[in-house]
C-alpha cells in the first residue's frame, strides 16, 4: 500500500513530460495573405488567418488554420470580339482549412486545403450600390505555397490560391458590318461554378 503514492507519482510524472514534449512539437502562426487575381480570379484578396501545427518529425508537419478573407472575386468576366474585360463584387469570408508541410532550415513548403464559407456579399459600384448578392468564393480552394525564414520567429512565401467560384461568362460576337442590314449582335451569358487563380504574397510571424 505504501508503494502506491510513489506509482501515483511516478506516473503523474511521466505524463506531465509527455504532456510537455506534446506541447513543445506544436507550432502556432499569425498570417497575413495577399492576392492578386489572374484570369477568371479576384481583383484582390487579403486574409488574415491563424494556424496552428504538429511536428510529425522529418520535417514534416500536420495542422489546420483559419482566417477572415477580405475578397473581390470576379463577376463577370465579358469577352467581345475576342477583347476581354471583368468585373467585381466585394464580400467577406471564412476560410477553413487543413496544412500539410515539410521543411528544414530555412526553406519550407506547404499545401492548405478548405473550404470557404461567403458571409456577405455585394455588388460592385456603379450597379447596385450596398445591393447584396450571392457569395461568389463559397467552396473549395487549394493553396500550395513555398516560403522561406526570416528568422526564428518570421517568413515570407509565395504561393497560388485555387477557389472555387461563382463568375457570369458574357460572351458578344458582332456579325456583318456595322451600319449595314447584315450587322447582328449575339450575346450569350452563362453562369460558370469554376476554380479560379490569385498570386498570393504570405507574411507569417511564428510563436
Amino acid at each position: 500500500m505504501k508503494s502506491i503514492p510513489k506509482i501515483v507519482c511516478i506516473l503523474s510524472f511521466c505524463l506531465a513530460t509527455l504532456s510537455l514534449q506534446a506541447q513543445e512539437r506544436f507550432f502556432y502562426s499569425l498570417e497575413v495573405v495577399t492576392g492578386v487575381g489572374i484570369g477568371r480570379g479576384p481583383l484582390a484578396t487579403v486574409t488574415p488567418q491563424f494556424v496552428f501545427q504538429y511536428d510529425l518529425g522529418d520535417g514534416f508537419r500536420l495542422g489546420a488554420g483559419a482566417g477572415t478573407r477580405f475578397a473581390s472575386p470576379c463577376l463577370q468576366y465579358i469577352t467581345k470580339n475576342g477583347t476581354h474585360s471583368r468585373t467585381f463584387s466585394y464580400e467577406l469570408d471564412l476560410p477553413v482549412f487543413l496544412r500539410l508541410g515539410y521543411g528544414k532550415e530555412k526553406v519550407y513548403a506547404n499545401i492548405d486545403a478548405g473550404y470557404a464559407v461567403g458571409l456577405l456579399s455585394f455588388f460592385g459600384f456603379g450597379r447596385i450600390p450596398g445591393g447584396k448578392k450571392e457569395a461568389g468564393y463559397d467552396g473549395f480552394f487549394m493553396e500550395p505555397h513555398i516560403g522561406l525564414k526570416l528568422g526564428p520567429r518570421s517568413a515570407l512565401a509565395l504561393g497560388v490560391l485555387v477557389q472555387q467560384s461563382t463568375v457570369m461568362d458574357h460572351v458578344t460576337t458582332d456579325k456583318g458590318t456595322i451600319d449595314s442590314p447584315s450587322y447582328s449582335t449575339e450575346t450569350v451569358v452563362q453562369s460558370r461554378h469554376i476554380f479560379t487563380p490569385a498570386i498570393n504574397l504570405r507574411y507569417g510571424f511564428f510563436f
